[in-house]
Protein backbone atom coordinates (compact mmCIF):
# COMPACT_ATOMS: atom_id res chain seq x y z
CA UNK A 1 0.00 0.00 0.00
CA UNK A 2 3.05 2.14 0.83
CA UNK A 3 4.30 1.82 -2.27
CA UNK A 4 1.34 2.33 -4.46
CA UNK A 5 1.41 5.59 -2.92
CA UNK A 6 4.78 6.64 -2.71
CA UNK A 7 5.83 6.82 -6.27
CA UNK A 8 2.65 9.13 -7.24
CA UNK A 9 3.84 11.70 -4.68
CA UNK A 10 7.48 11.14 -5.83
CA UNK A 11 6.16 11.21 -9.41
CA UNK A 12 4.84 14.84 -8.82
CA UNK A 13 7.13 16.21 -6.40
CA UNK A 14 9.83 15.90 -9.77
CA UNK A 15 7.47 17.23 -11.92
CA UNK A 16 6.22 20.36 -9.58
CA UNK A 17 9.86 20.90 -8.75
CA UNK A 18 10.83 21.42 -12.70
CA UNK A 19 7.88 23.54 -12.86
CA UNK A 20 9.36 26.04 -10.92
CA UNK A 21 13.11 25.65 -12.03
CA UNK A 22 14.38 28.35 -14.29
CA UNK A 23 15.95 27.84 -17.36
CA UNK A 24 18.25 30.70 -17.12
CA UNK A 25 22.51 29.64 -18.18
CA UNK A 26 24.81 30.99 -15.52
CA UNK A 27 27.05 33.44 -15.57
CA UNK A 28 30.62 33.48 -14.83
CA UNK A 29 31.73 37.14 -13.29
CA UNK A 30 34.67 38.14 -15.98
CA UNK A 31 38.19 37.70 -14.55
CA UNK A 32 39.33 41.54 -13.81
CA UNK A 33 42.99 41.89 -13.82
CA UNK A 34 44.68 44.78 -12.22
CA UNK A 35 45.13 47.94 -14.43
CA UNK A 36 49.21 48.62 -14.70
CA UNK A 37 51.23 51.87 -14.80
CA UNK A 38 52.19 51.04 -18.18
CA UNK A 39 48.22 50.94 -19.98
CA UNK A 40 47.12 53.76 -21.02
CA UNK A 41 45.04 57.17 -21.13
CA UNK A 42 43.20 58.74 -18.88
CA UNK A 43 40.01 59.18 -20.17
CA UNK A 44 38.34 62.18 -19.40
CA UNK A 45 34.75 61.93 -19.93
CA UNK A 46 31.52 62.91 -17.55
CA UNK A 47 30.12 59.73 -15.81
CA UNK A 48 27.19 58.71 -17.42
CA UNK A 49 24.99 59.90 -14.57
CA UNK A 50 26.05 63.43 -15.71
CA UNK A 51 25.01 62.41 -19.57
CA UNK A 52 21.36 61.27 -18.73
CA UNK A 53 20.37 64.76 -16.97
CA UNK A 54 19.08 66.35 -20.32
CA UNK A 55 15.68 67.61 -20.07
CA UNK A 56 13.19 66.11 -22.51
CA UNK A 57 10.78 68.18 -23.61
CA UNK A 58 7.21 67.84 -23.51
CA UNK A 59 5.76 68.12 -27.03
CA UNK A 60 8.71 66.10 -28.69
CA UNK A 61 8.56 63.85 -31.63
CA UNK A 62 9.75 60.13 -30.98
CA UNK A 63 10.43 56.95 -33.34
CA UNK A 64 9.88 53.75 -31.72
CA UNK A 65 11.76 51.45 -33.20
CA UNK A 66 10.82 48.00 -34.04
CA UNK A 67 10.65 45.72 -31.48
CA UNK A 68 9.54 42.35 -32.12
CA UNK A 69 5.82 44.09 -31.52
CA UNK A 70 5.84 45.48 -28.33
CA UNK A 71 6.25 48.79 -30.25
CA UNK A 72 2.48 48.98 -31.02
CA UNK A 73 1.61 48.08 -26.77
CA UNK A 74 4.37 50.95 -26.28
CA UNK A 75 2.19 53.48 -28.69
CA UNK A 76 -0.78 52.66 -26.76
CA UNK A 77 0.66 52.62 -23.58
CA UNK A 78 1.90 56.09 -24.12
CA UNK A 79 -1.61 57.37 -25.93
CA UNK A 80 -3.48 56.06 -22.32
CA UNK A 81 -0.73 57.25 -20.04
CA UNK A 82 -1.25 60.53 -21.66
CA UNK A 83 2.87 60.99 -22.01
CA UNK A 84 3.16 64.27 -23.57
CA UNK A 85 5.34 63.41 -26.88
CA UNK A 86 4.45 63.07 -30.57
CA UNK A 87 4.90 59.31 -31.78
CA UNK A 88 6.42 59.88 -35.44
CA UNK A 89 6.93 56.82 -38.08
CA UNK A 90 9.96 57.70 -39.63
CA UNK A 91 13.36 57.76 -37.79
CA UNK A 92 14.10 61.39 -40.06
CA UNK A 93 11.32 63.20 -38.50
CA UNK A 94 12.08 61.85 -34.75
CA UNK A 95 13.78 64.55 -32.30
CA UNK A 96 14.55 61.02 -29.81
CA UNK A 97 14.77 57.30 -30.60
CA UNK A 98 13.29 54.25 -28.48
CA UNK A 99 15.52 50.83 -28.72
CA UNK A 100 14.96 48.29 -26.51
CA UNK A 101 13.94 44.84 -25.91
CA UNK A 102 11.17 42.49 -24.41
CA UNK A 103 10.94 39.16 -23.40
CA UNK A 104 7.45 37.33 -22.43
CA UNK A 105 7.58 33.90 -21.05
CA UNK A 106 4.15 32.60 -20.75
CA UNK A 107 2.70 30.19 -18.17
CA UNK A 108 3.63 26.64 -18.50
CA UNK A 109 1.58 23.49 -18.23
CA UNK A 110 2.74 22.78 -14.92
CA UNK A 111 1.74 26.32 -13.63
CA UNK A 112 -1.63 26.36 -14.97
CA UNK A 113 -2.15 22.57 -13.46
CA UNK A 114 -0.83 22.77 -9.94
CA UNK A 115 -1.49 26.65 -9.43
CA UNK A 116 -4.13 27.18 -11.81
CA UNK A 117 -2.20 30.62 -12.70
CA UNK A 118 -1.79 31.63 -16.67
CA UNK A 119 0.07 34.82 -16.07
CA UNK A 120 2.97 35.40 -17.85
CA UNK A 121 6.41 36.56 -16.80
CA UNK A 122 7.22 40.22 -18.70
CA UNK A 123 10.22 41.61 -19.18
CA UNK A 124 11.35 45.13 -21.48
CA UNK A 125 14.23 47.21 -21.41
CA UNK A 126 13.76 50.42 -23.35
CA UNK A 127 16.39 53.35 -23.57
CA UNK A 128 15.41 56.80 -25.41
CA UNK A 129 18.28 58.84 -27.03
CA UNK A 130 18.69 62.03 -28.55
CA UNK A 131 18.93 61.49 -31.97
CA UNK A 132 20.83 64.70 -33.17
CA UNK A 133 23.83 64.28 -30.40
CA UNK A 134 23.29 60.39 -29.68
CA UNK A 135 23.06 61.15 -26.17
CA UNK A 136 21.14 58.22 -24.16
CA UNK A 137 18.85 60.78 -22.42
CA UNK A 138 16.19 57.97 -20.44
CA UNK A 139 16.29 54.30 -19.69
CA UNK A 140 13.60 52.44 -18.18
CA UNK A 141 13.65 47.89 -17.35
CA UNK A 142 10.27 46.70 -16.10
CA UNK A 143 10.27 43.13 -14.72
CA UNK A 144 6.48 42.06 -14.54
CA UNK A 145 5.96 38.66 -12.69
CA UNK A 146 2.80 36.93 -12.89
CA UNK A 147 1.51 40.03 -15.28
CA UNK A 148 -2.81 39.66 -15.86
CA UNK A 149 -2.49 42.23 -18.76
CA UNK A 150 0.88 40.61 -20.49
CA UNK A 151 2.50 43.21 -22.44
CA UNK A 152 0.22 45.87 -21.72
CA UNK A 153 1.19 45.81 -18.34
CA UNK A 154 4.30 46.30 -18.69
CA UNK A 155 4.32 48.72 -21.61
CA UNK A 156 2.47 50.95 -19.25
CA UNK A 157 4.65 51.02 -16.68
CA UNK A 158 7.19 52.46 -19.02
CA UNK A 159 5.11 55.07 -20.57
CA UNK A 160 4.22 56.19 -17.09
CA UNK A 161 8.13 56.42 -15.95
CA UNK A 162 8.96 58.53 -19.28
CA UNK A 163 5.86 60.66 -18.91
CA UNK A 164 6.99 61.32 -15.12
CA UNK A 165 10.77 62.10 -16.40
CA UNK A 166 9.23 64.55 -18.80
CA UNK A 167 7.18 66.31 -16.59
CA UNK A 168 10.27 66.11 -14.13
CA UNK A 169 8.74 64.04 -11.18
CA UNK A 170 11.85 61.47 -11.81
Amino acid sequence: MFRRLSYPLVFLAIIATGAFAQTTTPTTPAKTEPQSAKSGAVVDKAPPAELSKEAIPSGSKVYIAPLNGYESFLVAAIIKKETPIVVVNSPDKADYTITGVSESVQAGWAKMIFLGSQQSNEQASIVMTNVKTGVVVWGYNVNKSNSYKGKQSSSEACAKHLKARIEGRE
